[in-house]
């Protein structure tokens, strides 16, 4: 993903085919100005409200500190917001919400594949929520089964998803029985 390779108009493609995709909602460029590192959202993590605090390689603690994951994402100077929405039964269809996160997961990977595939060298890809990749996570005992397969959780990194939503031009709640999962892919 970062080997520093020219990956000028890669970005501009990607954008076009992420797109086309009929389970993207939104997918619009991002001025990486708007993004802020909040130790207050990280914190919530560390609250266990989604219950893989500690379970997973991608979530918190071992994905690294708020300031760690912030130097990461700064070095890079483009970005796309991508958003999926998922038509919910009633305002608690928990399944439905379930179902809709890893759709998320299953739209990023497939912009990975089509970064590789467009020659886009040096990038990095965040998500929703902690890895779906896995029935039961390695963590800690054995390292991770499929670390190409992971993206960082934005909130881990201490992004307001919502506000850096709002601040981009996407709307964040999309109607009664919904639920918007979004990801994001920063390179340069």
């Amino acid at each position: 993903m970062e080997d520093g390779r020219e990956t000028t108009g890669a970005g501009d493609r990607l954008l076009e085919e992420i797109r086309s995709w009929d389970q993207v909602n939104q997918a619009d460029p991002f001025d990486l100005s708007v993004l802020t590192f909040e130790e207050e959202i990280r914190a919530m993590c560390e609250q266990n409200t989604c219950g893989r605090y500690g379970k997973s390689w991608n979530c918190p603690p071992v994905c690294g500190t708020v300031e760690e994951l912030e130097a990461a994402c700064r070095r890079y100077s483009k970005g796309i917001l991508v958003n999926s929405v998922k038509q919910l039964e009633d305002s608690f269809d928990w399944q439905g919400m379930m179902d809709g996160g890893r759709a998320l997961c299953d739209i990023l990977l497939d912009i990975d594949d089509a970064a590789r595939r467009l020659g886009l060298a040096d990038y990095r890809i965040l998500g929703s929520g902690g890895c779906n990749s896995c029935e039961d996570c390695s963590y800690p005992d054995h390292p991770c089964r499929h670390p190409d397969k992971q993206f960082t959780p934005i909130e881990a990194c201490g992004i307001n998803v919502m506000q850096t939503a709002l601040d981009s031009g996407f709307k964040y709640n999309n109607g009664q029985n919904t639920v918007t999962y979004f990801g994001m892919l920063l390179y340069n």
